[in-house]
């Protein structure tokens, strides 16, 4: 392996309950609750992809822009104040980090939103490069999110583990060539049978890899 390309919410941030704690809120601010159907359709998809799904259920007379910046507001002070990293993800880049390993985030989720969590939390300096799926127009049931973070860290994708914590970001990883490695999250533990299969690893804590 001579590259890392890691997922952020779910993976190296303690953060997903944050998104549904937000959208939920979101929902009940314009009076309807979040379906936990619905919950689990935007789970797939990038923020942008659900945006306008979230407008049309909701009958809401904002742009997808200003639902977009709604909702990273709610979100902001909790990246900026509180959201932990999951337990040793910090010990684990900085190893990676100390070995010449090269590092990348690939994310659906806000460059702004990322920065501020990891330079709070004091790793910033071991990530190598970034990639957004707003960038490369589709989410991650495709692989370019990932083929773009590897790209940027000039490696290719036969010698970079992605790490994940949804079977749609193993998948997507897997169709682009790359080494996949599952990490659990609470808020996908229903699909671990699946990314114990479907994944070249599956650990429960970054703890296993040091």
């Amino acid at each position: 392996m001579r590259g890392a390309i890691f997922d952020v919410d779910g993976t190296l941030l303690d953060s997903m309950n944050v998104w549904w704690d937000v959208l939920t809120d979101f929902f009940r601010i314009h009076g309807h609750e979040l379906s936990d159907e619905d919950a689990a359709r935007y789970k797939e998809l990038t923020f942008e992809e659900s945006i306008p799904m979230i407008s049309d259920i909701l009958g809401l007379k904002m742009s997808c822009t200003e639902i977009s910046d709604e909702l990273k507001k709610m979100a902001f002070k909790q990246y900026e104040n509180t959201l932990p990293l999951k337990k040793d993800a910090d010990k684990y880049l900085k190893k990676l980090h100390d070995a010449g390993i090269k590092t990348a985030i690939a994310t659906s989720g806000y460059e702004e939103l990322c920065k501020t969590a990891f330079l709070r939390l004091g790793v910033w300096q071991y990530i190598d490069a970034c990639a957004f799926s707003s960038e490369v127009g589709v989410n991650k049931s495709n692989p370019d999110v990932y083929l773009l973070a590897a790209k940027r860290i000039g490696i290719p994708p036969e010698e970079c583990i992605v790490f994940e914590d949804i079977s749609t970001g193993i998948r997507g990883a897997k169709k682009g060539g790359f080494i996949t490695c599952a990490v659990y999250d609470e808020t996908s533990a229903e699909e671990t049978d699946i990314l114990k299969q479907i994944a070249d690893r599956y650990i429960t804590e970054w703890t296993e890899l040091l």
